[in-house]
């Protein structure tokens, strides 16, 4: 007799000071820590997964509900590590896969960097290897050229009409006028994704411009510190492609690249994404 699968799901709080980080544990199998939100991502990855995976969705701070202002000055990619670290104590989590998607993929390359020993594999999708620089802003704007001319028109006519994009904070706002650069189907409506989220606009800044302005993920002759898979979407025209492609040779890295998707591919692509994401988990 079959018996169907359970896949309960627990919810609690770490406080930081009095920042709480929401937490949403789901699934069943390998320990995984997903960081960004516990709203937003759960959203987007698969049922299938969760039966392949314990995975542990955690804000950040930048998406705490339940907010205490600090000194930014002082927050550093450091103490941002140190965030991580104690929701990983808090968690009890030993040996798992650190996952993040977009920015918050680069900030867990920097946790597995600083303790490997933790970290069994890295799994980083649609984030930036520069960032903030020169080379970045190159790198976006080459990929935005070869955009056909009618994504070009869309996102145009998007900025051109505001009033589209109502009812939620400005961050989201601006990431559903950009759809045109964040997905695959440039009319995709991500308007469900940011429901009920909370965004701290000052952290938010201060990750992108300060903490993460001019940066560069790998030196010459770096390795990955852990085994590491990279999924990018070839229609991602805000982290492209191109930039991780003088990085697929570096020891320890997998990159994947998914024909159909743009920013975001464990939602544009999900069979696709599992079944390349499990065969990794099978051979690291």
């Amino acid at each position: 007799m079959l018996v169907p699968l359970m896949i309960a799901t627990q919810t609690g709080a770490i406080d930081l000071g009095g920042t709480e980080l929401q937490y949403v544990i789901e699934g069943q199998g390998t320990p995984c820590l997903v960081i960004g939100s516990s709203v937003y991502y759960p959203r987007t990855f698969s049922k299938n997964l969760r039966k392949h995976f314990r995975f542990h969705f955690v804000d950040m701070r930048w998406f705490a509900a339940r907010y205490q202002p600090l000194d930014l000055a002082n927050y550093t990619i450091e103490t941002l590590v140190n965030d991580i670290e104690t929701v990983r104590t808090k968690l009890k989590l030993d040996k798992f896969v650190l996952m993040g998607h977009s920015i918050h993929g680069t900030v867990a390359f920097e946790y597995a960097k600083r303790h490997p020993r933790h970290v069994s594999r890295l799994v980083m999708i649609g984030s930036p290897v520069v960032f903030g620089n020169s080379e970045y802003e190159k790198a976006a704007a080459d990929a935005w050229e070869t955009a056909s001319a009618e994504r070009k028109r869309l996102q145009s006519d998007n900025w051109q009409h505001p009033e589209r994009f109502t009812g939620l904070p400005q961050v989201a706002l601006d990431y559903l006028a950009m759809a045109p650069k964040y997905w695959f189907n440039p009319r995709y409506d991500a308007r469900w994704l940011w429901v009920g989220m909370t965004i701290q606009s000052p952290m938010i800044q201060h990750l992108y411009g300060t903490l993460f302005a001019n940066y560069r993920m790998f030196s010459p002759g770096d390795s990955a510190p852990v085994p590491t898979f990279v999924a990018a979407g070839t229609h991602d025209y805000v982290i492209p492609l191109a930039q991780w492609k003088p990085f697929a040779t570096v020891s320890g890295l997998t990159l994947e690249t998914f024909g159909r998707s743009g920013h975001t591919p464990q939602l544009e692509q999900p069979a696709e994404f599992d079944r390349r994401l499990l065969a990794w988990m099978k051979t690291h």
